[in-house]
């Protein structure tokens, strides 16, 4: 199979490696949509007639980047999520929002208990003299202090549907809290939110399969960042056991440290062997069952070799891989709280078995 990239991927990948690299770190307490915007990245991965470019190869490069240079952005909750939402819901319309940043899409699906799965929803869309109210309560919505509009699953007397929700609606109650990394993450709670009958994006029948599609691509998008998170774990540490000396020599030229560097290397090829695997698949695979054992095969082994990787790095490190100051802990943080975005391993694992 050719992985080579086209002049237009090398450009794109070169151009998100030079804003990644140039003080756009610890990016979850900043807001770059208007240089996301600007750079006509909000386009990648939406259809050619809605202003988009690429697909998920395009998207793999751009996450790649961002993780390497610890950029935590709203980037795949608001475009890759919530735009594959919108495309398997045919709704080129809230695409071309979201290409021109016009529109900010947060997706809710997640309830508590339930652990991830998209099928088990309890908060209910009922009819109310032609409108609908929802209720009950969804939690870990990302970025949606920073989103104009919701989308989210309820349940409905024919079952699941996706609507449409104002972020400014009343009796919607927002409680954001920052996630373990500082990532924006928020519990949305429905009183009785009232919305007209327009407000259906994909009905019962077609809701839960468009939502599975959003959070597959999500979760491959995840599979790319991680990868570019380790990438510079494992870079880092082996400068440092250059550098690093006992004995009077680098502490790379012990035969142990060597082995655990060769290790790690070996769990970062599995990362991005599985990371490009789970790309491909989003990209050109139609069978639904086939889409997700890839992407949760995938994820499954990003969680394993990530966390494997970032462990080895702190230890490797020393005393200086537990201080605050030193970058290789953050990046462990990222990794820990990627490994748990829409499921972690033992989820996914699980799905992969039941598919």
């Amino acid at each position: 199979m050719d992985f080579t990239l086209t002049p237009e991927q090398v450009l794109l990948r070169d151009g998100v490696a030079r804003f990644a690299t140039n003080g756009s770190s610890n990016g979850a307490r900043r807001d770059h949509w208007k240089q996301f915007t600007e750079l006509g990245w909000l386009g990648i991965g939406a259809p050619e007639d809605a202003g988009g470019f690429g697909g998920a190869t395009e998207t793999l490069l751009l996450m790649e980047q961002l993780g390497r240079g610890l950029v935590v952005s709203p980037f795949v909750s608001h475009v890759v999520l919530a735009g594959a939402v919108l495309h398997a819901a045919n709704r080129r319309d809230l695409i071309e929002d979201v290409v021109e940043g016009r529109r900010r899409f947060a997706v809710a699906y997640e309830e508590r208990g339930v652990r991830y799965d998209p099928a088990s929803v309890e908060v209910r869309a009922e009819r109310d003299a032609g409108a609908w109210k929802l209720s009950g309560t969804k939690v870990r919505v990302l970025d949606a202090s920073t989103a104009d509009t919701l989308i989210v699953s309820a349940i409905t007397a024919d079952g699941i549907a996706l609507f449409l929700v104002p972020a400014s609606s009343a009796n919607l109650t927002r409680t954001p809290y920052p996630g373990e990394d500082g990532h924006d993450v928020a519990t949305l709670q429905f009183d009785g939110v009232t919305l007209g009958e327009d407000a259906v994006i994909a009905p019962p029948g077609n809701a839960l399969d468009a939502l599975e599609a959003g959070v597959d691509a999500a979760t491959a998008a995840l599979c790319a960042e991680a990868l570019g998170l380790c990438t510079v774990m494992l870079e880092t540490t082996v400068e440092y056991l250059k550098v690093r000396q006992q004995f009077g020599v680098p502490l790379s030229s012990f035969q142990a440290l060597q082995h655990r560097m060769a290790e790690m290397y070996i769990e970062l090829e599995l990362m991005r062997s599985m990371a490009y695997h789970a790309a491909m698949t989003v990209e050109s695979q139609p069978d639904a069952v086939a889409r997700k054992r890839a992407i949760s095969a995938a994820k499954a082994q990003v969680a394993k070799s990530g966390r494997f990787i970032g462990q080895q790095a702190i230890q490797l490190h020393g005393a200086i891989g537990m201080s605050e100051e030193y970058k290789i802990g953050h990046y462990f943080k990222r990794m820990t709280f990627v490994e748990r975005l829409f499921g972690d391993r033992d989820y996914h694992v699980r799905r992969y078995l039941a598919c």
